[in-house]
């Protein structure tokens, strides 16, 4: 949430306690494949993080072939707290539970309206359940469960400083962070239409690998403008997935060749100490400590990672 200053009262966490906000279902996501459902795990980041890489355990998961859905299940207990001269809405207003998602990597945004609260209401509970279209998200993606004035209601004398607009925002109750794992996200891949470049090249342009994350300071570039584009293009009828295969393989053997000779960054990648989530060294770090993959040497290197992408199905 924004740390600007607001002119009405909004959620504190004195509030958030008084109101006892309780997980009854956390964060779970899926997709679905011909008419079967399945699970994508979500792997903290670090310990006690909000940031999690969606993980399928079948290697199988491409966001830009299949879409992605998101539940949680959730109880507000006290809502009476968040009403009148105390709170942050007047007696008679409505307060509307909402999720906010926003994927900067895709450029864009949405919301997801839950449910209402009133000052009668008991223990209220709310699901979330929604589907993404296919391709529609890439890299990181926030989901922020909000408050905001649904219906405004009428102000006593004593509740005039209360928000009074519908849609105001009355604060953040939490956010969660999602890594998107699949071919699209793990390996960032873009198309560029760039008639004087080869079939394929990688960009490298971190500073800190440590710090600076990996969806915004390396890409997989994939030349649209090249005769050869055909055979890796997946509307194409001359598409073929091995090469495509071969490609990514042969870029993230760059990427990684080039962060290893970056000695002063190699320990801490490998390590996994002093790195932050979502960083180049946190996604090397990953390839390495959860992937299994061998860099001691580049032709150890070359096989691990194409046994991997010969693991994943890319069709």
């Amino acid at each position: 949430m924004s740390s600007a200053i607001s002119s009405y009262p909004v959620l504190t966490d004195q509030l958030r306690s008084r109101f006892r906000f309780s997980i009854l279902e956390d964060y779970s996501f899926g997709y679905v494949r011909d008419d079967d459902e399945h699970e994508l795990v979500p792997e903290e980041l670090g310990a006690g993080t909000i940031n999690h890489r969606l993980v399928d355990t079948n290697g199988d998961w491409d966001p830009d072939r299949d879409c992605l859905f998101v539940r949680r299940r959730f109880e507000i207990q006290n809502a009476s707290c968040l009403f009148g001269p105390d709170g942050i809405a007047c007696s008679n207003a409505e307060i509307g539970v909402a999720v906010i998602w926003t994927s900067a990597d895709s450029k864009q945004r949405g919301t997801v309206e839950l449910d209402g609260l009133k000052k009668s209401d008991a223990p209220c509970r709310m699901s979330l359940a929604y589907s993404f279209r296919t391709a529609q998200l890439r890299g990181m993606v926030e989901f922020s469960t909000v408050m905001y004035i649904r219906e405004a209601g009428i102000p006593q004398p004593s509740e005039r400083f209360l928000a009074y607009k519908r849609g105001m925002l009355l604060g953040e109750i939490d956010r969660y962070q999602i890594q998107l794992d699949g071919s699209g996200s793990v390996f960032p891949i873009y198309e560029v239409e760039e008639p004087d470049q080869p079939l394929w090249y990688v960009r490298c342009d971190w500073d800190d690998p440590t710090y600076d994350l990996f969806s915004e300071t390396v890409a997989i570039n994939l030349n649209k403008a090249h005769r050869n584009y055909r055979y890796i293009d997946r509307n194409s009828k001359t598409y073929d997935h091995q090469l495509l295969n071969e490609i990514i393989a042969a870029a993230i053997s760059v990427i990684i060749s080039k962060l290893k000779s970056q000695g002063s960054y190699w320990d801490s990648t490998v390590s996994g100490t002093d790195i932050q989530p979502g960083s180049v060294s946190q996604a090397v770090n990953y390839f390495i400590s959860t992937l299994g993959w061998d860099v001691s040497a580049p032709e150890t290197m070359a096989i691990s990672i194409r046994k991997f992408m010969d693991g994943k199905v890319m069709k």
